[in-house]
């Protein structure tokens, strides 16, 4: 049975805009509910001015002066922005408790009735949704909150974007004629979560892994099943997931479903840090000349069908539990560290990933 929660869960921050202040989304989970609050600034070039009022002293604003200073904070290479990100942190951190507080009451009335916990995907992409803003009152002294018709912010970005029909066009892809089993959401079963979007879940009594699409990463996805795609059309066995099948909502195709891998460590990098302080039979040199020629092949075949691995990392590798290396994630991401950013997503940039995997399991390369 659903339990009331005390008090909104901050699922995560999305800025909007290119002005001198950029608005904040923040989205809020309450009693299975969704919350998409909205901080609007006037010049965030993104639609931020249809909320603000004409009068509205957006510079002496509560939320003004934090935004301010967050957009202040977010200028600058990325290289910049790193250096400042526990302040950036702190001052999301104390936004957010603000934000939570003030809508406290306002979700309460809309969502006082807990649902239960999403047993399908098309529960948890889905929920029932409410659009909030905060503003500072008439007095100056504190923040309010108001609901909001329709979708409020104009840039309020679709969370889980289908990959456009003339992408999928380009990958050769017809969801009329192929034969991919093409998945519906509230077909999809969840298990756990495993990170991000990516579940474990069940389909036909079968376990697969699921992932799906999110504004910030919009491209990823459709990146991955294009890499699949390819490898399925060469007809080559290649230590990676098979793909299984391909999820399509009302909106479109917004996610992919690969084979489950049974492993006993989360990633490659997870068991390395696990054995480093030990002798163990889990890491021995044989284990990793193995995993290294392994990880290279794979690799190497990956090029020869024109794919890059781009999000190439120990944490993109998984030891099954036959002990061999599968390759994980085509999709792209956070590769600093392992790849330098002027060579993210190019041949060299794979191969540099590649000589820090080797350095990772302290192979001759």
């Amino acid at each position: 049975m659903a339990t009331p929660r005390d008090a909104p869960r901050l699922t995560r921050i999305r800025y909007v805009g290119d002005g001198l202040v950029m608005s904040a989304i923040f989205t809020f989970d309450f009693n299975g509910g969704c919350f998409v609050t909205v901080l609007a600034s006037p010049t965030d070039e993104a639609g931020g001015e249809a909320l603000v009022p004409a009068d509205y002293q957006f510079d002496e604003s509560i939320e003004g002066k934090i935004l301010t200073e967050l957009t202040d904070l977010t200028w600058g290479t990325v290289e910049e922005v790193m250096t400042k990100k526990k302040e950036i942190k702190r001052l999301e951190q104390q936004l957010g408790e603000l934000v939570a507080d003030v809508c406290r009451p306002t979700m309460h009335r809309l969502m006082h009735t807990p649902i239960p916990e999403a047993q399908t995907l098309e529960d948890y992409l889905y929920p029932q949704t409410y659009m909030l803003q905060v503003v500072t009152d008439s007095a100056g002294d504190n923040l309010a909150c108001r609901t909001l018709d329709g979708p409020g912010h104009a840039g309020v970005p679709e969370l889980h974007p289908p990959i456009s029909d003339e992408r999928l066009r380009g990958m050769g892809l017809d969801l009329e004629a192929t034969d991919i089993p093409v998945v519906k959401p509230p077909q999809i079963i969840l298990n756990r979560r495993l990170q991000g979007f990516v579940w474990k879940v069940t389909i036909d009594g079968e376990e697969m892994i699921c992932k799906v699409s999110i504004d910030a990463f919009e491209y990823a996805i459709g990146d991955e099943l294009a890499a699949y795609l390819k490898i399925r059309s060469a007809r080559v066995k290649l230590r990676v997931p098979e793909l299984k099948g391909i999820v399509q909502s009302h909106r479109g195709v917004i996610g992919i479903l690969l084979g489950y891998i049974p492993h006993k460590h989360h990633n490659l990098r997870a068991l390395l840090a696990e054995t480093s302080t030990a002798v163990s039979s889990e890491t021995t040199t044989e284990l990793r000349y193995k995993w290294a020629a392994q990880i290279r092949g794979t690799l190497e075949e990956l090029h020869s069908l024109g794919i890059l691995w781009r999000d190439i990392k120990t944490d993109n590798v998984l030891i099954d539990e036959n002990g061999d290396a599968v390759v994980l994630d085509f999709g792209g991401g956070n590769t600093m560290g392992w790849v330098d950013p002027d060579k993210y997503g190019t041949m060299e940039g794979d191969e540099q990933g590649l000589l820090k995997i080797m350095k990772a399991l302290e192979v001759g390369i």
